[in-house]
């Protein structure tokens, strides 16, 4: 599936099972980038390249570390499910990641995280 298609995908999986909680989601026609914006200024991105690479990040606040990444893009941290790793809120550590890449495994678990904060 190419970048395009994959992004159109994930979007439908998302507006499809966690619409309620989404003010706006907006696919970038210029870059491979879905972005969303929950209820309550929580920022999802979600990119995808042709070499099998993802980024799922998820923007917490305005402050650059209130955030949490989830992929593949680098292969550098020891961690079992390497190159597939999870960049901890406040980034300050890297452990294992529960995502493959894959829309369809990867939204469900993805927007567990983000609506953990977005509930509350």
């Amino acid at each position: 599936m190419d970048t395009r298609k994959t992004l159109e995908f994930a979007r439908k999986l998302i507006i499809n099972d966690y619409n309620e909680y989404i003010k706006d989601i907006i696919l970038d026609k210029d870059r491979p980038v879905l972005k969303i914006i929950f209820h309550r200024e929580i920022y999802l991105y979600l990119r995808y390249n042709d070499y099998g690479e993802y980024s799922y990040t998820t923007i917490f606040s305005p402050n650059p570390d209130d955030q949490i990444r989830f992929d593949n893009y680098d292969d550098i941290w020891e961690v079992n499910t390497r190159p597939h790793h999870f960049h901890t809120r406040g980034l300050k550590k890297v452990i294992e990641s529960p995502m493959k890449g894959e829309p369809e495994h990867d939204i469900p678990i993805l927007l567990k995280y983000a609506l953990e904060n977005i509930k509350k």
